[in-house]
């Protein structure tokens, strides 16, 4: 399971950094604000699923 989300993961930053360089390169601030938004919902996603594994036994 971890792989997994690991994977999905990579997969988010990838998109979070071609977002940036999207909103950097045609100056436009929303490509920006969606990039910040995309890397924090990306973020809790791996801790939400971690935590799940944690509790049910998954892990440790």
């Amino acid at each position: 399971m971890q792989d997994r989300v690991i994977g999905v993961n990579a997969i988010g930053t990838n998109i979070v950094v071609i977002l940036a360089l999207v909103g950097a390169a045609t100056e436009l601030t929303a490509a920006l604000d969606i990039a910040i938004v995309y890397a924090l919902l990306n973020f809790l996603m791996s801790i939400a699923i971690s935590k799940f594994t944690v509790e049910r036994g998954g892990v440790l």
